[in-house]
Protein backbone atom coordinates (compact mmCIF):
# COMPACT_ATOMS: atom_id res chain seq x y z
CA UNK A 1 0.00 0.00 0.00
CA UNK A 2 1.31 3.64 -0.79
CA UNK A 3 2.20 6.06 1.69
CA UNK A 4 -0.27 8.86 2.71
CA UNK A 5 0.38 12.01 0.66
CA UNK A 6 1.65 13.99 4.24
CA UNK A 7 1.62 17.52 2.36
CA UNK A 8 -1.09 18.72 3.87
CA UNK A 9 0.47 17.13 7.47
CA UNK A 10 2.54 20.26 8.33
CA UNK A 11 0.70 23.70 8.49
CA UNK A 12 -0.47 25.09 5.41
CA UNK A 13 0.78 28.41 5.56
CA UNK A 14 -0.75 29.84 2.20
CA UNK A 15 -4.26 28.03 3.23
CA UNK A 16 -3.91 29.55 6.98
CA UNK A 17 -2.84 33.52 5.72
CA UNK A 18 -5.67 32.97 2.62
CA UNK A 19 -8.30 32.12 6.13
CA UNK A 20 -7.11 34.79 8.19
CA UNK A 21 -7.31 37.43 5.80
CA UNK A 22 -10.97 36.87 4.99
CA UNK A 23 -11.82 36.25 8.59
CA UNK A 24 -9.84 40.07 9.18
CA UNK A 25 -12.29 41.52 5.86
CA UNK A 26 -15.45 39.99 7.37
CA UNK A 27 -14.83 41.89 10.32
CA UNK A 28 -13.48 44.87 8.78
CA UNK A 29 -17.11 45.08 7.19
CA UNK A 30 -19.20 44.41 10.35
CA UNK A 31 -16.79 47.26 11.56
CA UNK A 32 -17.76 49.41 9.07
CA UNK A 33 -21.40 48.48 8.68
CA UNK A 34 -21.56 49.36 12.59
CA UNK A 35 -20.02 52.53 11.86
CA UNK A 36 -22.81 53.45 9.37
CA UNK A 37 -20.06 53.60 6.35
CA UNK A 38 -21.37 53.10 3.27
CA UNK A 39 -17.75 50.87 2.07
CA UNK A 40 -17.42 47.92 0.75
CA UNK A 41 -13.83 46.68 2.53
CA UNK A 42 -12.05 47.38 -1.06
CA UNK A 43 -13.22 50.92 -0.82
CA UNK A 44 -12.48 51.61 2.51
CA UNK A 45 -9.00 50.18 1.59
CA UNK A 46 -9.07 52.61 -1.28
CA UNK A 47 -10.01 55.44 0.55
CA UNK A 48 -7.12 55.15 3.48
CA UNK A 49 -4.83 54.83 0.57
CA UNK A 50 -6.21 58.25 -0.87
CA UNK A 51 -6.16 59.86 2.23
CA UNK A 52 -2.31 59.13 2.55
CA UNK A 53 -1.61 60.39 -1.01
CA UNK A 54 -4.38 62.07 -3.04
CA UNK A 55 -4.65 62.00 -6.90
CA UNK A 56 -2.64 59.16 -7.65
CA UNK A 57 -3.40 56.48 -10.69
CA UNK A 58 -5.60 53.06 -10.35
CA UNK A 59 -2.52 51.78 -10.93
CA UNK A 60 -0.88 53.07 -8.12
CA UNK A 61 -3.65 52.24 -5.94
CA UNK A 62 -3.63 48.41 -6.97
CA UNK A 63 0.03 48.35 -5.68
CA UNK A 64 -0.57 50.26 -2.24
CA UNK A 65 -3.80 48.14 -1.13
CA UNK A 66 -2.46 44.40 -2.83
CA UNK A 67 -5.01 44.43 -5.45
CA UNK A 68 -5.80 43.28 -9.31
CA UNK A 69 -6.11 46.19 -11.07
CA UNK A 70 -9.05 45.06 -12.56
CA UNK A 71 -10.94 45.26 -9.31
CA UNK A 72 -9.48 48.33 -8.35
CA UNK A 73 -11.16 49.70 -11.57
CA UNK A 74 -14.33 48.79 -10.86
CA UNK A 75 -14.19 49.70 -6.89
CA UNK A 76 -13.12 53.31 -8.03
CA UNK A 77 -16.59 53.38 -10.54
CA UNK A 78 -18.47 52.29 -6.98
CA UNK A 79 -16.55 54.99 -5.28
CA UNK A 80 -17.56 57.62 -8.36
CA UNK A 81 -21.26 57.05 -8.13
CA UNK A 82 -21.70 57.20 -4.08
CA UNK A 83 -19.62 60.20 -4.40
CA UNK A 84 -16.80 59.67 -2.83
CA UNK A 85 -13.98 60.09 -5.38
CA UNK A 86 -13.68 61.82 -8.70
CA UNK A 87 -10.98 60.81 -11.42
CA UNK A 88 -9.39 62.76 -14.36
CA UNK A 89 -8.24 61.01 -17.35
CA UNK A 90 -4.15 60.92 -17.24
CA UNK A 91 -4.65 59.03 -20.80
CA UNK A 92 -6.71 56.54 -22.48
CA UNK A 93 -6.12 53.92 -20.62
CA UNK A 94 -5.43 55.51 -17.23
CA UNK A 95 -7.51 57.68 -14.43
CA UNK A 96 -5.95 60.13 -11.75
CA UNK A 97 -8.25 59.34 -8.61
CA UNK A 98 -9.19 62.14 -6.24
CA UNK A 99 -10.87 62.47 -3.07
CA UNK A 100 -14.35 64.86 -2.98
CA UNK A 101 -15.06 66.49 -0.03
CA UNK A 102 -17.31 63.88 0.99
CA UNK A 103 -15.06 61.56 1.49
CA UNK A 104 -13.09 63.84 3.39
CA UNK A 105 -15.97 64.85 5.12
CA UNK A 106 -15.91 60.65 6.35
CA UNK A 107 -12.09 60.61 6.67
CA UNK A 108 -12.40 60.56 11.04
CA UNK A 109 -15.03 57.79 10.86
CA UNK A 110 -12.62 55.87 8.44
CA UNK A 111 -9.70 55.98 10.90
CA UNK A 112 -11.87 55.79 14.14
CA UNK A 113 -12.15 52.27 11.83
CA UNK A 114 -8.82 51.55 11.13
CA UNK A 115 -7.63 52.51 14.88
CA UNK A 116 -10.18 50.19 16.46
CA UNK A 117 -9.26 47.08 14.07
CA UNK A 118 -5.57 47.79 14.60
CA UNK A 119 -6.59 47.56 18.65
CA UNK A 120 -8.13 44.64 18.30
CA UNK A 121 -5.28 42.82 15.98
CA UNK A 122 -2.48 43.41 18.32
CA UNK A 123 -4.27 43.23 21.54
CA UNK A 124 -4.41 39.23 20.21
CA UNK A 125 -0.96 38.86 20.22
CA UNK A 126 1.97 39.49 23.14
CA UNK A 127 4.50 42.40 21.96
CA UNK A 128 7.04 39.52 20.70
CA UNK A 129 4.54 37.84 18.59
CA UNK A 130 3.41 40.72 16.81
CA UNK A 131 7.29 41.25 16.47
CA UNK A 132 7.99 37.71 15.22
CA UNK A 133 4.42 38.10 13.02
CA UNK A 134 5.13 41.56 11.46
CA UNK A 135 8.67 39.96 10.77
CA UNK A 136 7.56 36.87 9.16
CA UNK A 137 4.98 38.57 7.19
CA UNK A 138 7.54 41.20 5.82
CA UNK A 139 9.47 38.63 4.42
CA UNK A 140 7.22 36.57 2.86
CA UNK A 141 6.09 39.92 1.16
CA UNK A 142 9.42 41.07 0.02
CA UNK A 143 10.18 37.38 -1.28
CA UNK A 144 7.03 36.86 -3.06
CA UNK A 145 6.92 40.54 -4.22
CA UNK A 146 9.44 40.26 -7.10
Amino acid sequence: MKAKNDSYQSPALGCMLGTANQILLKELERTLKDAHLNLTSTEYLVLRALYSKDGIQQCEIADMVGRDKAGICRCVTGLVRKGFVRVEPVSYKCLRVYLTNTALSIQPQVMQVAESRHKELIELLSPSELKAFTTALEKIIKNKAR
